[in-house]
């Protein structure tokens, strides 16, 4: 009898063990995994780090993506890495001013090409105000040989081309139909005259760029060319649109809807046609 007790004892101490056994076993396989894991990541660290020291930067870049995110500072490095090969390939300073702003802030990494990555960050921001300076530049040189301001040039060239400086500028309010809702901005109209002091030249500017310009010209004229009254035309469009048949500018926009920006564009055509 006692034999008996002791030999069921021990069945289920073997029955209570053997759950335990697997979880033990099962934690131990996991925590190998890990290690191997581990192992596998330090390995491939490491070689895009040789590849990063060779140049080798779609190699570095490779690698260095396979790893988990968070490890390490790969990621800082994947953007260093792409910087250095739109280097090698002679890409452009504005490309390599937009990949200087993936950088991580200095309190971000101190790792490895953390002084490189500020040193090239410097240079490059150096380079591309030189860049740009040059590039206004010529821009404003190509705009002094312009005949007059046309549609979609930039608004602080406007007083530069070879119509001169505008006579008159007028701050004034519209209205922008924007989906659901109207909204008011702010329009800045230029004008230009003739010697005699009639109309020459009107552009319109908004946010920035002349969204119109509109050229008067005379509706009579004797041998000397003097004015007795003008029309005007939008030199960025071919003809007169038959204006002047028009009672209101309403009409005349749901007519040429097709050739304005907005109803205010076509009822400032109207207007000045009047």
């Amino acid at each position: 009898m006692k034999k008996n007790i002791l030999i069921l004892a021990a069945l289920i101490a073997v029955v209570l063990a053997v759950p335990f056994l697997i979880i033990k076993a099962d934690e131990a396989i996991q925590i190998k995994n890990a290690e191997f894991k581990e192992k596998q990541n330090n390995v491939c660290y490491e070689k895009a780090g040789e590849c990063m020291d060779a140049g080798e930067y779609d190699e570095a870049i490779e690698l260095l993506e396979k790893l988990p995110g968070n490890y390490e500072d790969a990621e800082y490095i994947i953007r260093y890495a792409k910087f250095c090969k739109a280097v090698q390939n002679e890409e452009g300073i504005e490309e390599l001013h937009k990949l200087i702003w993936n950088f991580p802030k200095e309190d971000k990494y101190s790792g490895k090409y953390a002084e490189e990555m500020k040193r090239v960050k410097e240079d490059t921001e150096v380079q591309y105000e030189k860049y740009m300076a040059q590039k206004e530049k010529e821009e404003e040189e190509k705009m002094r040989k312009k005949d007059e301001p046309y549609k979609g040039m930039k608004e602080k060239y406007i007083n530069i081309t070879l119509l001169g400086r505008a006579k008159e500028k007028r701050t004034e309010h519209y209205w922008r139909d924007t989906p659901g809702k109207r909204t008011q901005d702010i329009q800045y109209r230029y004008m230009w005259y003739n010697s005699n002091g009639t109309k020459k030249i009107m552009a319109v500017c908004r946010n920035g760029r002349v969204s119109s310009v509109v050229e008067f010209v005379p509706s009579t004229a004797s041998r000397k060319n003097s004015y007795s009254g003008n029309t005007s035309r939008n030199n960025t469009r071919k003809d007169m649109y038959d204006v002047q048949d028009y009672d209101n500018p309403e009409d005349f926009y749901y007519d040429h809807a097709d050739e304005f920006d907005d109803i205010q564009d076509a009822e400032d055509y109207w207007e000045e046609a009047q």
